[in-house]
């Protein structure tokens, strides 16, 4: 049986790559950003035929980037689908492009200083505020956990759901946090429940704390490969504009 069209494009996309970078003068540094940003958009295709509908749909997956994050990557995917048009590989010259509202520079979250709240634990909301802080972990993960997850031994979390892996936890907040006796009675609640008990103790979301764990494990000098590993992330994509120069 014949290979479909898709399957094809698919693979002369992977195997391009290689042959178009060969193509451009680039340092090691340049390379490695273009290879990177190249074989995330091949896989993206991996299941879908390029039309300029779903070319749409891969622009539309760029929004959460930074301004300079998204034009990286569509100069070089225009770069990589002119040298496709011209070499004959595709039939029609596709071409990414850009929105409106990618001018200007976006602000990205400043790190904040919130060892204060490393003290003795007040409320619910006062232990998921600090178990965010400490493992990234959005509420509806939260709900996902059992007490009997954490080692505190080793002070470790086992996260024991989707991408299972190890988070290894500070003794400052190991010595506050285990001595809870009730935490599956929390971990049971609904994740608006969860959300409601951090907002009792704190103005800050859930999203503002794990935007915290992000920027505090960059400070202490984690990769953005090692980063998305602990947060059970498939891709780097939404991590990238908190990691850029």
């Amino acid at each position: 049986m014949p290979l479909s069209m898709t399957l094809v494009k698919i693979m002369k996309f992977q195997e391009e790559i290689a042959n178009f970078l060969a193509t451009k003068p680039l340092s090691k540094n340049s390379r490695a950003s273009y290879s990177y940003d190249l074989q995330q958009f091949a896989r993206f295709f991996d299941e879908r035929e390029l039309t300029e509908a779903s070319l749409m749909v891969f622009r539309k997956s760029l929004s959460e980037l930074t301004v300079a994050a998204q034009k990286r990557k569509i100069s070089a995917i225009n770069q990589f689908l002119l040298y496709l048009y011209e070499a004959k590989i595709l039939p029609d010259y596709f071409r990414l492009k850009k929105v409106e509202g990618l001018s200007g520079e976006e602000s990205l979250p400043t790190y904040l200083d919130l060892s204060a709240y490393y003290g003795p634990i007040k409320s619910p909301g006062h232990f998921i505020m600090l178990l965010i802080l400490e493992t990234g972990l959005t509420p509806a993960e939260i709900q996902q956990l059992q007490w009997s997850d954490f080692d505190w031994r080793f002070n470790i979390l086992t996260i024991k759901f989707g991408l299972k892996r190890v988070i290894r936890l500070n003794s400052k907040f190991a010595i506050r946090v285990k001595t809870i006796k009730n935490a599956d009675e929390l971990f049971a609640k609904s994740r608006q429940a969860l959300h409601l008990e951090l907002k009792k103790f704190t103005h800050y979301t859930a999203r503002e704390l794990r935007i915290q764990f992000i920027l505090r494990q960059r400070r202490e000098g984690k990769t953005i490969y090692e980063v998305a590993q602990t947060l059970g992330l498939k891709s780097t994509m939404t991590l990238e504009k908190y990691f850029k120069p």
